[in-house]
């Protein structure tokens, strides 16, 4: 699969879909009874990821460490507040496959080698009139479950009951032929989660970005 750049040019705000948490829950100095306990991910949470998405029926390769010149290719990503791209000095990238040994997308950590700042699940075009999207469904909520938490039921971000009822919104909200999409929302565990897709002749192009 060709990694693929993440880049503002192309990418238009997802008006209506951005959420914000409670500003006195931030303020607090410890989560209250039942909440989840608010962490980063480190690399080793790959391992977590990876157990997640085995219960979805899809498999995640040993993490592969990048290092040279092609690190950007796989871990840059868009900074909304310096308004620029921004790379990362390490990355590590690992290959997602289906009950059929098919790779269906990349999941990749990049920041320095002491930790990550940055996740990126990156899927294959979904052709259309596919399963793809129960595939891309399941993705994203193992990623997110495996490097955030398993709350979003109880913190719905955005207003969104579920990782694809905001999947649902983007894609009714993007069509064939239309520039990119992006949507943030926020509010869980202090995350900020962006979801990007697009329409090419091979289908349907999904990116979730998780920064920290």
């Amino acid at each position: 699969m060709l990694p693929i750049l993440l880049g503002a040019a192309a990418a238009i705000s997802f008006v209506g879909l951005l959420s914000s948490e409670d500003p006195a829950a931030n303020d607090a100095d410890a989560p209250a009874a039942g909440e989840p306990v608010v962490r980063t991910f480190t690399y080793y949470d790959i391992e977590d990821v990876s157990a997640e998405l085995d219960e979805r029926g899809l498999h995640l390769s040993v993490p592969v460490p990048i290092t040279d010149e092609t690190v950007s290719q796989y871990c840059s990503y868009y900074d909304e507040d310096a308004g620029r791209m921004e790379s990362v000095r390490y990355c590590t990238t690992s290959g997602i496959r289906d009950a059929h040994g098919i790779t269906v997308g990349n999941i990749n950590l990049g920041g320095t080698v002491d930790g990550p700042v940055v996740a990126l699940a990156v899927l294959d075009p979904v052709p259309p009139a596919s399963s793809g999207r129960d595939h891309a469904d399941a993705i994203l909520e193992g990623v997110i479950e495996g490097l955030v938490c398993d709350c979003w039921a109880d913190k719905t971000p955005g207003g969104f009951e579920s990782v694809s009822a905001w999947m649902d919104a983007a894609e009714s909200r993007q069509h064939a032929g239309s520039p990119p999409l992006k949507s943030t929302v926020s509010g869980l565990n202090e995350t900020d989660l962006i979801l990007e897709t697009s329409v090419t002749q091979q289908g349907r192009l999904w990116t979730l970005i998780i920064l920290q």
